[in-house]
């Protein structure tokens, strides 16, 4: 059976409120389009976590959806 899905959906069926996020990335390769799905849901109380500073986590936070950052 595939596992094949929109990204949409993905981000509905495995991230829930109060979750902790890792969006891996490196330069060319942050996961801008998650971060800015999870928006669009609505997502919030987040623990993000991240190796390095980028700006989707700074959208996130303006948006509402971090809880707390760990770097």
């Amino acid at each position: 059976m595939s596992k094949l899905m929109t990204l949409s959906e993905a981000i509905s069926r495995n991230v829930n409120d109060g979750d902790l996020v890792y969006a891996a990335g490196f330069t060319h390769l942050i996961p801008f389009a998650a971060g800015h799905e999870m928006i669009r849901q609505g997502r919030h109380n987040l623990t993000l976590a991240r190796a390095t500073p980028d700006l989707i986590y700074d959208q996130m936070v303006a948006a509402g959806c971090a809880r707390k950052l760990i770097f």
